[in-house]
């Protein structure tokens, strides 16, 4: 893990997609479509994973609505690596105001 680990704004896609990275959610980009209504989460994961966020991904098979097999990514942080930045109390202050800011919506 970096030393330092630049954290977004809270109320951005950025900041979104890290909070819920952080209380340890999967993430894929058609649900991140749905649920804040873009369709580059994959652009965001990678500017996280540049800020210093250690993402992992696994890639999942899927059958589509249509019947189709595709191969989706989904994006989550180990419970081990979110303890650790949970000792980092700018992250919890961020994950703090996360909760006030998304609670409305959740």
């Amino acid at each position: 893990m970096r030393n330092h680990m630049a954290l977004p704004k809270a109320s951005t896609h950025k900041g979104y997609i890290l909070y819920s990275l952080l209380k340890g959610k999967h993430l894929r980009n058609k649900g991140l479509f749905h649920d804040i209504d873009t369709c580059f989460s994959g652009s965001r994961i990678s500017e996280l994973r540049g800020d210093g966020w250690d993402i992992s991904d696994k890639y999942m098979h899927m059958t589509t609505r249509e019947n189709k097999e595709v191969r989706v990514k989904e994006y989550f942080i180990k419970p081990s690596q979110i303890l650790s930045y949970k000792e980092f109390e700018s992250v919890i202050r961020f994950i703090e105001l996360c909760d006030k800011i998304y609670q409305k919506s959740a």
